[in-house]
């Protein structure tokens, strides 16, 4: 069935071909990336990776990997910055620099496979499409031409197992994944929000918002769609949650007027602690939360900020309620509770 649009013109629908990794381009900071956030509300795991494969970058090409897991038992987060191998070229998708991650697609399939030994963390995930890829992204305004171009941004069902000290979980889950590549310079942000959310294979929303430095200007622009239309926002209003480090946040409210007439609220709760990762210094924090509509209708959501003024000059050991350290953090007791020893700051009423 094909896809269709509201409140934009022209729209611009991807290929299969266009799922996969790219050839690099020419221009300076050229950059192909696969992307996944995901919740399984019932089961209580979850998960954000992205592996990006850096051109035309001073040193000579890298490979830069967020694995990130949530379980009942714990929380795995890896984030590395290795040279471009070119083993990390893989013939169905990209491969992160050091064998503990991959994503590939095969036949429509989206899989993650975690393998990381030394922590004894390991996943299979498989992502599949709720709908056909489209251009989202504007291109008017600035953020296309100073920030980023092609972008595929897709909702789906995620399945698989995860595999960490204390046990094996399944899972059945949704989310959203992405594939972008072309030119990239994220110090031209100096701050952002993205906030998804998926409540099923007839609903799903995505909407970003842009402070752009070079142009000084905030570029908002969003879409929902609904069974096999697509319904792009007039207006987009985000609202996060932020704790006292003005960086983790408890999650965030979206209300998103359509070009169709119609409006769409939504409460979003985080379900796990912030996860910072970084990009050659640019760092974000991914809360993954539960979606709730104001008619009641619950899914899965994710709240991605930045604030980067100072793009890189200092950077927060711990925070509030988001994880900076990799590793596995077990969760037990006080283990995920600001404490002086703990991944946390600790918080003390005087």
């Amino acid at each position: 069935m094909a896809m269709r649009y509201t409140g934009r013109d022209a729209v611009r629908e991807y290929e299969s071909a266009d799922n996969l990794r790219q050839e690099p381009g020419p221009e300076p900071h050229w950059q192909d990336s696969t992307w996944l956030q995901w919740w399984d509300l019932e089961r209580g795991v979850g998960g954000v990776h992205r592996i990006g494969h850096q051109y035309n970058v001073d040193g000579g090409p890298r490979v830069i990997n967020w694995s990130n897991l949530v379980t009942p038992a714990g929380i795995f987060k890896k984030v590395t910055d290795l040279p471009l191998r070119a083993e990390d070229k893989l013939e169905h998708g990209w491969g992160c620099g050091d064998d503990t991650c991959r994503s590939e697609v095969f036949d429509g399939r989206h899989v993650w496979t975690v393998d990381d030994p030394g922590t004894g963390v390991s996943a299979s995930l498989t992502f599949t499409d709720y709908h056909d890829g489209f251009l989202g992204f504007p291109t008017a305004g600035r953020t296309a031409s100073d920030i980023t171009a092609h972008h595929i941004d897709v909702s789906g069902p995620v399945t698989g197992t995860i595999t960490v000290p204390g046990g094996t979980f399944e899972v059945d889950g949704m989310g959203l994944r992405d594939h972008g590549w072309g030119h990239r310079v994220l110090g031209t942000m100096l701050s952002h929000r993205y906030v998804t959310g998926c409540f099923g294979p007839d609903l799903s929303f995505c909407a970003y918002a842009i402070h752009n430095g070079v142009s000084d200007t905030i570029e908002t622009f969003a879409w929902v769609v609904r069974d096999e239309e697509v319904i792009f926002a007039v207006d987009v209003d985000i609202l996060v949650y932020a704790e006292v480090d003005s960086a983790s946040t408890r999650g965030g409210r979206i209300v998103l007027s359509l070009a169709d007439g119609e409006q769409l609220s939504c409460e979003l709760t985080a379900v796990a602690p912030g996860l910072l990762n970084e990009v050659s210094g640019f760092l974000n924090i991914n809360t993954l939360c539960r979606a709730t509509l104001d008619d009641g209708r619950v899914g899965t959501g994710h709240v991605e900020t930045s604030m980067n003024f100072r793009y890189g000059d200092r950077r927060p050991e711990r925070m509030q309620h988001g994880l900076i350290a990799n590793g596995f953090h077990a969760i037990g007791g006080e283990s995920l509770v600001g404490r002086d020893d703990g991944p946390f700051i600790p918080k003390h009423v005087l």
